[in-house]
C-alpha cells in the first residue's frame, strides 16, 4: 500500500511540474454553501463554519503575508467537508465540488507547526499524532518522539513545503498544514490530489490575538474533542477580560516592542495582534501603524527612527530569540526606557539546547499568559504573577 502511495506520488509531482501556475495555487471556491446554518465564531477572521445535514462544511481564506513584509498574491482559500464517520460523506458536487472530506472524529494527525502540536496538547490528544514538524519541539514527549523516529519529521511550513515521503508513510486522517509560503499552495494542491486529507491553517493571518485561539475549537471539532475545546477557549477569553479590566482605569504607558536586526535596523511592532496585545495591557506603542491583514506585524525602522519616536517611553521590549546583541551605549543612554531599567526580553519558557521557544508554539493559543506579561512589565503594582514569556531583561548592557 505505501509502496504504491509513493509511485504515485512521484507521478502527481510530475504532472504538477506541467501545471499551469493558476492552476497549482488554485486551492478552492469561496461561495457560501447554499442551505447551511452558519456556525458563531467569536474571534476568528480566517476561516467560518457552517453546519447542514449532520456534517460542517469548513470554508478557510487568508493572504498569505511575507516575514516582515505584505501580502503575496491573491488571498489562499479552502473548503473542509467535517463528515462523521456514521454518516455517508455527501457527494462532492455543487458548492462542494472540490472540496477535502475529513472523516471524523480523526485519530491519526500529522501537524507542520508547533503551534499546531500545541492545539493538539491542549485537547490532550497529542497521542494521535503521526507526523510533526522535526525536533524543534518545547514539548520534551513530542520532541523525543520525533527524534526517535516514531513520530514522521515532515518540515516545518515557516521552513519549507512538507517532505511527501514521510507524509504519505505516516497515513494521516488529516494534515493540519501551515501555509508559510505562496509557493507551498502548489504543494497543498499535489498532496489534496494524492487522497491526504489536508486542511490549510492560517494562524498568522489573524489580525486579533484571540483568532488563532478559535483554531482550537475547529481541531476539537476534527477530533471528537468540541466540548473540551469550547471550554478552552472560553477559559482563554475570560482571562483575557479579566486583565483588561485590572488596566482600564489604570494611566497608559508607553511601550516600544523592537529587537535588533543588525546594521542599523530594528524590528518594531506596530500593528495588528502583537500590537493590540500592547494597547490591551493598557500601553501606548508610539510606532502604532493602522491594523491591515495584508501586512506583517512589524517594520524594519532605524536607529534614528527608533530615537525619534521612542526616546521617552516607559517601557521597551528590546530582545527576542532573532536578536542580534545591541550594545552601543552611546544610543542607548539616549532612551528613558534604559536608564530607568524597564527593559523585557521574549525569553521565557525556552529551551535554547533544543531551539524551541514555546512563546512560538503555546503562545498564539494562549494570547491571555503573552497579555498577562504586558500588564505586569507596564504596571508593577501588578506583578502578583510571575512573568511567562515575557520578563525583565538580563542581557542588554545597563548604565
Amino acid at each position: 500500500m505505501r509502496s504504491l502511495m509513493m509511485v504515485t506520488a512521484l507521478l502527481c509531482i510530475a504532472a504538477c511540474c506541467n501545471e499551469s501556475s493558476e492552476s497549482a495555487t488554485d486551492i478552492a471556491q469561496s461561495e457560501a454553501p447554499q442551505d447551511a446554518t452558519l456556525l458563531e465564531m467569536k474571534h476568528a477572521e480566517t476561516f467560518k463554519v457552517y453546519e447542514r445535514d449532520g456534517y460542517r462544511i469548513v470554508d478557510l481564506r487568508a493572504p498569505l503575508v511575507s516575514w516582515g513584509g505584505s501580502a503575496q498574491g491573491a488571498d489562499r482559500s479552502a473548503r473542509i467537508v467535517l463528515a462523521p464517520k456514521t454518516l455517508d460523506a455527501p457527494p462532492l458536487i455543487g458548492h462542494l465540488e472540490d472540496a477535502v472530506v475529513v472523516r471524523t472524529p480523526v485519530e491519526r494527525i500529522a501537524v507542520n507547526d508547533g503551534s499546531l502540536e500545541a492545539i493538539v496538547v491542549a485537547l490532550e490528544v497529542e497521542d494521535r499524532l503521526v507526523a510533526v514538524g522535526g525536533v524543534k519541539s518545547y514539548n520534551d514527549s513530542i520532541r523525543a518522539l520525533a527524534r526517535s523516529g516514531e513520530l514522521a519529521q515532515i518540515g516545518y511550513g515557516w521552513h519549507s513545503p512538507p517532505n511527501l515521503g514521510p507524509l504519505l508513510e505516516s497515513e494521516p486522517d488529516v494534515f493540519l498544514m501551515d501555509l508559510g509560503d505562496l509557493g507551498y499552495a502548489e504543494h497543498y494542491k499535489r498532496i489534496k490530489d494524492l487522497g491526504v486529507p489536508v486542511v490549510p491553517v492560517f494562524l498568522e493571518s489573524e489580525t486579533s490575538y484571540m483568532g488563532p485561539v478559535d483554531y482550537v475549537r475547529l481541531v476539537g471539532m476534527m477530533s471528537g474533542r468540541e466540548a473540551e475545546a469550547d471550554a478552552f477557549v472560553a477559559m482563554v477569553a475570560e482571562n483575557v477580560r479579566d486583565l483588561r479590566s485590572l488596566v482600564a482605569d489604570r494611566p497608559p504607558r508607553t511601550v516600544l516592542n523592537a529587537w535588533y536586526d543588525g546594521s542599523g535596523r530594528w524590528m518594531a511592532t506596530v500593528r495588528n495582534a502583537e500590537n493590540a496585545l500592547l494597547e490591551d495591557a493598557g500601553g501606548i506603542n508610539p510606532m502604532a501603524e493602522p491594523d491591515d491583514v495584508r501586512l506583517d506585524n512589524f517594520v524594519r525602522v532605524g536607529t534614528e527612527v527608533l530615537l525619534e519616536r521612542g526616546r521617552d517611553v516607559d517601557c521597551w521590549i528590546i530582545r527576542d530569540s532573532h536578536s542580534m546583541a545591541f550594545d552601543d551605549v552611546a544610543v542607548l543612554e539616549n532612551f528613558r526606557s534604559w536608564r530607568e531599567g524597564c527593559l523585557f526580553a521574549s525569553d521565557g519558557m525556552a529551551n535554547v539546547e533544543a531551539d524551541a521557544f514555546d512563546l512560538y508554539e503555546t503562545g498564539p493559543i494562549r494570547p491571555d499568559l503573552v497579555l498577562g506579561d504586558m500588564v505586569r512589565m507596564l504596571h508593577p503594582d501588578a506583578r502578583d504573577e510571575p512573568f511567562v514569556y515575557y520578563r525583565p531583561d538580563t542581557k542588554t548592557v545597563r548604565p
